[in-house]
């Protein structure tokens, strides 16, 4: 069970975004593990459980490091429970849980999360189904009662699943058209056919449709139930108080008479082959074997080997990227509690085929399993395996996630786990590796087609929703004493209390003190700006920070990520740098940092191998249509010559030669130009001390370079398009905006949070558009903005025949805005937001670590989070409805429609 929810989901999203971007460059040179004196992970310490009398199992994590608590409720039901011809409810009853109870409304549920800011989600899996809040501390009470009352006395009304149906069944679809759900779908259902097993969490499409609340209402009354059930409480909350607060809402319930829970394991297949074609621009193939379940001997191994194979060290990033027949080669666990699938994906560069990748990762995988793997890189892998664990448990909700599902679905302490891990020898995993991994039982190929297309993104066969910005339906619901408790503003503030400071040459450098920590989290970044790449040398810059991460001058790949990994940290490099590690560790993790910054090498093989994959990357943007329509917005947005326009090309890449690369940080890389942050148990003398001993020495040659951009063209009415054979149109719109240096920054901040922030349910475009009008699949409005420049941009989908109404709705409620201020009760969820957003993301070392970096770098003031309540507190409806009067241009708008051929591709569409 090493891989949790929350760990598996970060990796699936890494691969994802590399991936559909189209940057998908070679491995970089991660080094993350756990020093050899003290491999263990992150253990039980701060947590409690208890059993209350109807069943229900409590947890209670303490973390301090932030005022602000995750709830969730895990349910030991999930998809292969569901029964033959019902499935896909499990996912289903997870979408109805939003949708109300007796005495809370599904209106009042969102009601709830808007005016306490508070992030919703669910997801279902094969084992489990789970529900969390995260809220500021002093709040926790609501969600409780909240969980407790849907437990209880779910609303499950026909007039409801008909409109839930719909969001579900689109899901669905939304899925079907990603090429890696495709691809591991079909790769599960070859695994284990005829069986439960071989299903995915979201089920049959048709099961679906033909489902009736009836079907619903059996699941809930079978499994949702107390004694069926764990409840967490992580975060700012003593134990005490946790287990009086479950007692007090969940303790009345009463048990139920649990269904026995059926067999969950299949028969898997052998020597099986499949195919996907998706608009793509790479070859996949997914080498997919059985292994064992989460609670099954020999999982913590295929953890283990799952991490090695994918290794920057390994024999098969060496015979497959290094040898530059591949992109990325990555391992995943897609496993239940008995059984599962490892899934190692190799993304074939351009050139080379399906049929000599297979051969290279046979023989190497022979290879491997006859003489064994090295005793160094499974102590490596082992410990960088053990190290995600810390790192998911260094924040209040990744320690929620990690206590939830080992305490509540695997049923053991997070300690035994961390204790398998520990007890890892080359011999054990050579022994396990050669039991499940001597041939896949499926072989996976993802094919390109020759167009661009607008796929979905889903890269698990898990159902995650994000309830957040989810839209209300009917009447606001909700008990007196929630209405009063939400409407009461929350007393928790934030915890960053940085301390600033800034090196002789230029270095700005900020320390937030976190105690009682073993280990720290330092982020950096150098400032850059589009015009500082030659003409001939465009993505020069990007290629430079990718081969910063194979050595220096002084310290080889090799050396360096050898002497990284003993001691249990992970560093990356180049413009936009990190460290995380023990305390007693971190003069010489910055030691190592500070020398790879100033002295990159930027030698072969490396510089074959990343300029080669960068160009083959570049030269696929043909076949993303996402990123055809950023350059086409862009185009439209951005000034003429403007350096931002400039596009790097097969030619362009191929052309850099390692002494430009120097060239190039020299003048660029520079200390004026940098910022760090540091999170940790450290003061700021000691953090002075050591990153001046590191960085002090570093010059600064020449002038300092000009990083800010020329301000944006005033607005203007403007339209591309990108055809695709999608089955809906993604419309991209915006306008020039604020910069963060303005005046007027915040306000048009909490503008934006009016018109469309995140898509949530409360805005205005979320409202008129897909809550009254039923337009558009999805909407959400965005402030991009740096030093010197803004764009406010509007994104939707909507099915061809909606995007003109719905475009001359997102004017009309942009002209709104101008002609009458906000009321005093929506700017007020506006700040709530804002505030609770800020908040939040003081939950884990590396989120305070990015708060510090924005004031390091000059984004935002000393004491901005501090007093963003009060700076919040002196914006009026009447401040709001001048700085759209001042600013928005409904009618001046840009403007990109991806999808299929349609009046916007024709010139006779006009906003």
């Amino acid at each position: 069970m090493t891989n949790t929810p929350s760990v598996k989901s970060s990796l699936q999203r890494a691969l994802c975004l590399t991936i559909a971007c189209g940057l998908l460059l070679a491995g970089i040179a991660r080094a993350a593990t756990t020093p050899s004196p003290y491999d263990q992970g992150p253990g039980d310490a701060g947590i409690s459980t208890t059993t209350l009398g109807n069943g229900l199992r409590v947890v209670v994590a303490v973390d301090r490091a932030a005022p602000v608590v995750q709830t969730s409720v895990w349910y030991d039901f999930g998809s292969l429970y569901e029964t033959p011809g019902k499935t896909g409810l499990a996912h289903a009853l997870e979408h109805m849980m939003f949708r109300g109870s007796e005495h809370i409304s599904a209106a009042g549920i969102d009601d709830i999360s808007a005016r306490l800011g508070a992030q919703m989600n669910a997801q279902t899996s094969y084992d489990y189904t789970e529900f969390y809040f995260v809220v500021p501390a002093d709040k926790v009470a609501v969600p409780l009662a909240l969980e407790a009352d849907r437990m209880a006395h779910l609303d499950l009304k026909p007039a409801q699943w008909a409109i839930e149906r719909r969001a579900v069944i689109n899901e669905i679809r939304g899925d079907l058209s990603s090429p890696f759900y495709s691809l591991l779908s079909r790769v599960r259902a070859a695994a284990f056919p005829g069986s439960p097993m071989g299903r995915t969490a979201l089920g049959s499409l048709a099961d679906v449709e033909a489902a009736k609340v009836g079907d619903l209402r059996t699941y809930y009354h079978e499994w949702y139930a107390p004694n069926n059930a764990t409840l967490v409480i992580a975060g700012d909350i003593s134990v005490k108080r946790g287990f009086a607060l479950a007692q007090r809402y969940f303790g009345a319930i009463p048990r139920r008479t649990l269904p026995p829970h059926p067999k969950t394991t299949g028969t898997p297949a052998t020597g099986k082959d499949v195919r996907a074609n998706f608009p793509f621009p790479f070859q996949v193939l997914d080498f997919a074997y059985v292994v064992p379940g989460d609670r099954d001997p020999g999982e913590p191994e295929i953890s283990t080997l799952a991490t090695l194979i994918g290794d920057a060290r390994s024999p098969f990033y060496r015979a497959l990227v290094q040898s530059n027949v591949a992109i990325q080669v990555q391992a995943q666990e897609d496993t239940q509690l008995h059984q599962g699938l490892l899934d190692v994906l190799v993304v074939l560069n351009p050139g080379h085929s399906p049929e000599e990748a297979t051969a290279i990762y046979n023989a190497t995988m022979a290879t491997m399993l006859s003489n064994g793997f090295p005793p160094s890189l499974v102590r490596t892998a082992k410990r960088i395996t053990i190290a995600q664990r810390v790192e998911a448990g260094d924040s209040i909700v990744g320690i929620g996630d990690l206590a939830g599902y080992t305490y509540g679905v695997v049923g053991e302490k997070i300690g035994a786990e961390d204790a398998r891990l520990a007890s890892i020898t080359p011999d054990s995993l050579l022994s396990v590796a050669r039991r499940y991994l001597r041939a896949p039982n499926v072989i996976g190929r993802l094919s390109p087609s020759d167009s661009p297309g607008a796929t979905g993104t889903a890269t698990s066969t898990t159902a995650s929703d994000n309830f957040t910005a989810r839209a209300p339906h009917g009447t606001i619901r909700e008990p007196a004493w929630i209405a009063r408790e939400i409407r009461t503003p929350s007393r928790a503030r934030s915890v960053l209390k940085p301390v600033q400071f800034r090196l002789a040459n230029g270095i700005r450098i900020v320390v937030q003190y976190k105690p009682d920590r073993p280990t720290f989290v330092l982020r950096g970044e150098i400032a850059s700006a589009p015009s500082l790449e030659p003409d001939a040398l465009v993505g020069i810059a990007g290629l430079a920070s990718d081969l910063a991460n194979f050595g220096s001058i002084s310290r080889p790949f090799a050396r360096r990520t050898e002497t990284i990994e003993d001691m249990g940290a992970s560093v990356n490099f180049g413009s936009a740098f990190s460290a995380r590690g023990r305390i007693e560790d971190f003069a010489h993790l910055v030691t190592i940092l500070a020398d790879g910054e100033r002295h990159p090498s930027f030698v072969q093989p490396w510089l074959d191998q990343e300029r080669g994959q960068l160009a083959n990357s570049v030269g696929t943007r043909s076949h993303i249509a996402s990123v055809l329509a950023d350059e086409a917005y862009d185009k439209l947005l951005l000034p003429p010559g403007d350096p931002a326009l400039r596009i790097a090309t097969r030619n362009s890449i191929a052309s850099i030669r390692r002494s430009d690369l120097l060239a190039y940080v020299r003048s660029a890389w520079r200390p004026d130009l940098t910022s760090i942050a540091v999170v940790g148990d450290l003061s700021p003398s000691v953090v002075e001390r050591t990153l001046t001993a590191a960085f002090g020495s570093w010059k600064n040659l020449g002038p300092r370079p000009k990083t800010k951009l020329a301000p944006l063209p005033l607005a203007h009415e403007a339209s591309a398009g990108v055809i695709t054979d999608a089955n809906q149109v993604y419309v991209k719109m915006g306008q020039p905006a604020v910069g963060l240096d303005s005046r007027s920054f915040l306000a048009f901040r909490l503008l934006n949070q009016l018109l469309g922030a995140q898509g949530a349910f409360e805005s205005r475009l979320w409202q008129a558009l897909r809550q009254r009008s039923g337009l558009v699949y999805s909407v959400a409005s965005e402030l991009q903005a740096d030093r010197s420049r803004g764009a406010l941009q509007i994104e939707f989908a909507a099915s061809p025949s909606n995007v003109e109404a719905a475009v001359r709705i997102v004017r009309e409620q942009l002209d709104a805005m101008r002609n009458a201020p906000p009321s005093a009760t929506s700017l007020e969820e506006a700040k709530t937001r804002l505030l609770a957003d800020a908040l939040i993301g003081e939950e884990s070392s590396g989120g305070q670590a990015a708060q510090a970096l924005s004031i390091a770098d000059g984004s935002v003031p000393a004491d901005y989070y501090a007093t963003l309540q009060q700076r919040l507190a002196s914006i009026t409806p009447q401040t709001i409805e001048r700085v759209a009067v001042r600013y928005l241009r409904p009618h001046h708008l840009i403007a990109v429609y991806t999808g299929p051929h349609g009046p916007w591709d024709r010139g006779a569409f006009s906003l």
